[in-house]
């Protein structure tokens, strides 16, 4: 059998305890917060020194279907094609230059 407490202010006081028990404490916050901040300063580092000036390809979905899109950091432009194919020639264009 369950045994519940007699009044109100008891009831009160548990809840009260229990709300302080799960709520992180502000040096919890702040090592939350340091912590998401380091992991993307961190993940921008790692980026920034390992990706260099490589091509980014990725496919985006549209209305009228998927779009390839790339990313040139040597020009710092972004390009569209419809097909696999148009990528494939616009590729070829720019390593035969």
């Amino acid at each position: 059998m369950t045994s519940y407490p007699s009044n109100l202010k008891e009831l009160d006081v548990q809840r009260r305890q229990l709300e302080r028990l799960w709520q992180p404490t502000p040096s919890e916050k702040v090592r939350q917060a340091t912590g998401n901040w380091l992991r993307t300063a961190g993940k921008w580092l790692v980026s920034a020194l390992t990706e260099g000036n490589q091509l980014r390809i990725w496919t985006q979905g549209t209305k009228q279907g998927n779009v390839w899109c790339v990313y040139d950091p040597t020009d710092n432009v972004r390009h569209q094609f419809d097909s696999e194919a148009a990528v494939r020639t616009w590729l070829e264009q720019r390593y035969n230059r």
